[in-house]
Formats: structure tokens, C-alpha cells, sequence
């Protein structure tokens, strides 16, 4: 979407509501690229929210990453908490159950280290640093949520302190719109 002085643009994998299943927390993924021309500054709020259209019309702010790191944080230590107390109790599983758990600390690693560099947060554009980028994530645990259906409706709401922008997008996407994908070798 463009305005006079503003670009935005939303990108969203064809599969995201796939790799959401596999991902911590089921959070949906989208990534955003927001671009200033003017000749001001311009604060961007990065106050997103996402309507599931088709369970309730509920609507979710994108996680805060810091708590999401910090949630992700303590469930690790939680899970080596558990890990310890059923090698205690079962000690010829050591070697399996450590393996788990390293597993389970890498990939967690991994997902705070890209909270940490590839997040989109509040930023104030101007000539000099036009554009900001990055990705936001939205809760789907929800009593209103459910699981996904065949095909989803979403509405995501770019809050800004005037106006809000609103970008309209389904999933998996209907057959004939775009989709860019690298082939499989």
C-alpha cells in the first residue's frame, strides 16, 4: 500500500498457517516493510493488530518480543527443570533425554537470536533512515481461535496515530493469485 509519503508492504508465506504449527507457541509470522519519502521524520508506532476473520473476528496485537524471549527463556529452564528430574528417576535414559533437551535449547536458541535481530519494532524514519523492516508475530492460542480451518481470512491493521492501514489477505491463497516460490531442486 502507498500513500504521498509512506510504502507498505506485507509478506506472507504461502504455507505460513503450515509452519505456524511447527513453530514455538503456533505464533502466525508475517514480515513488513515499511518505507518514507518525506521530508520530516516520521514516528512509526508498529502497533499491528490481526483480525481472524473467520473464528470470531477475534483480534490480536503482535507479541511483544521481549516477553516472547523471556517466555521462551523460562520455559526452557523449565524444560531442563523436568529433563533432570526423569534422568533422576530414570537414569538409563540419560543419553536419550539429554539429546532431546539440547535439541530442544538449539532450537530455542535459534528463535531468541531471531526475535532478537530480524523483529519489527517502533522506529522514527526520516531522509536519512527511510525504511524499517522486519517480521511480527501474532498469538493463535485462543478459546475463540481453535484450530485452523482449510482456508483462513485475515485482516491486518496497521495502527497509526491518524489513520489506520489495513491489508486484507486469506491462506492458503486462492487458486490464481501470486505465488512466489523458489522451485525444489
Amino acid at each position: 500500500m502507498s500513500d504521498k509519503d509512506l510504502d507498505i508492504t506485507l509478506i506472507v508465506d504461502s504455507q505460513e498457517l503450515t509452519k505456524s504449527r511447527h513453530r514455538f507457541y503456533h505464533v502466525l509470522g508475517l514480515y513488513m516493510t515499511v518505507n518514507y519519502k518525506g521530508a520530516g521524520k516520521f514516528e512509526f508506532p508498529a502497533d499491528l493488530r490481526l483480525d481472524f476473520i473467520r473464528h470470531h473476528d477475534v483480534l490480536e496485537g503482535y507479541l511483544d518480543p521481549q516477553e516472547l524471549q523471556s517466555q521462551l527463556q523460562n520455559d526452557v529452564d523449565s524444560k531442563i527443570f523436568e529433563t533432570e528430574r526423569r534422568i533422576k528417576k530414570h537414569p538409563e535414559k540419560k543419553d536419550e533425554e539429554t539429546a532431546l533437551l539440547r535439541i530442544y535449547q538449539k532450537e530455542a536458541a535459534e528463535f531468541i537470536e531471531f526475535l532478537t535481530t530480524q523483529y519489527l519494532g517502533p522506529a522514527t524514519l526520516n531522509p536519512g533512515n527511510p525504511e524499517v523492516h522486519g517480521w511480527v508475530f501474532f498469538p493463535t492460542k485462543n478459546k475463540w481461535i481453535g484450530p485452523w480451518k482449510e482456508h483462513e481470512d485475515f485482516l491486518l491493521g496497521v495502527w497509526m496515530k491518524d489513520k489506520v492501514w489495513q491489508f486484507p489477505f486469506s491462506l492458503p491463497p486462492t487458486p490464481g493469485d501470486l505465488i512466489l516460490r523458489k522451485p525444489e531442486d
